[in-house]
């Protein structure tokens, strides 16, 4: 239990940036828009505690490391093509 919760929060945190990253990216005008950035700032609590209690789920402390580190390179690899690529 204790390293399902290790991973969540781990897990979690990258997870939560990387969604208020592709908010602030993907959305009209940037973070330049109003309120915008205090939108993508408390997004990154809920987003992050979804995915801690989610992590209860997962059959082994094992299996949540592995599918919560390839979601974090998958949504970190979005984000840097979004980045790249022009909007």
């Amino acid at each position: 239990m204790l390293l399902k919760c290790v991973a969540g929060v781990l897990g979690g945190f990258g997870l939560a940036i990387a969604a208020s990253a592709l908010l602030a990216r993907l959305s009209p005008g940037g973070l330049t828009a109003a309120s915008k950035f205090h939108v993508v700032m408390w997004l990154v609590p809920p987003l992050w505690i979804a995915v801690v209690s989610a992590a209860f789920l997962f059959r082994g402390a094992a299996r949540a490391f592995v599918w919560l580190a390839v979601a974090n390179a998958a949504a970190f690899a979005l984000v840097l093509v979004c980045q790249r690529w022009p909007v």
